[in-house]
């Protein structure tokens, strides 16, 4: 009887307790409308601080809320309702403890940082970045610091462009290309999916996970 030998060592690698079953989960859109925090908020405990974003009026938290993301101008100008994406949340935890000690970072220091990265001038080529650096160029020193907050806003929060500063690997990516992971805390490439099962990424959106044999939501697409 003819025996595959290599087909039977695949079926091996691919049991575990969640075999076959779809266990992907990606955290970074589980974020609610609002915390039920009854004090505090300055701990990821708080749904709205585990996400970069500030509270709100209907948040339980009310005056009590220590949030330092709720204090985001000194990044991003003021009027500007913007939310810290993941990489630049972990950071400024790891960096701050509070909303006071943001005027501890140096934007202009920071700024520096992010232009002089690996692939920043592959962005260029984006039309927002050149007309962006074009004018970066051109303005008065007085403007600076409101342009540098432009940046911030195009690259260091959620709402903007299809770019953002990665401070795990000290360059800039396209969203559709790398994502950082609010649960493993760092950046992953996009074959890299998150196991809700073992609660820890794995690699290979066409690949079983290596612990529990589970499979992504797009796995029956290869």
């Amino acid at each position: 009887m003819w025996y595959d030998e290599d087909s039977d060592d695949d079926e091996q690698k691919n049991i575990g307790p969640m075999n076959g079953k779809i266990t992907e989960k990606n955290p970074n859109y589980e974020k609610k409308d609002k915390c039920k925090c009854t004090k505090g908020c300055s701990k990821r405990s708080c749904s709205c601080f585990k996400y970069g974003s500030g509270c709100n009026s209907s948040c339980g938290c009310g005056s009590s809320c220590q949030n330092m993301f709720n204090h985001l101008e000194y990044f991003f100008g003021e009027n500007q309702k913007c939310t810290a994406n993941p990489c630049f949340s972990k950071w400024l935890v790891k960096n701050v403890k509070n909303s006071d000690e943001f005027q501890m970072i140096d934007r202009n220091k920071l700024r520096r940082r992010i232009m002089k990265c690996p692939s920043y001038s592959n962005v260029l080529d984006d039309e927002d970045f050149e007309e962006w650096t074009e004018k970066w160029n051109t303005i008065d020193k007085n403007e600076k610091l409101s342009h540098t907050q432009e940046l911030f806003r195009m690259l260091l929060s959620n709402d903007t462009t299809m770019y953002y500063y990665s401070f795990c690997e000290n360059d800039v990516f396209e969203e559709d290309c790398n994502w950082h992971c609010i649960i493993c805390q760092k950046c992953m490439d996009w074959r890299e999916w998150h196991c809700d099962k073992c609660n820890k990424c794995t690699y290979g959106v066409s690949l079983p996970c290596e612990r529990c044999g589970g499979k992504s939501e797009v796995s029956g697409f290869f």
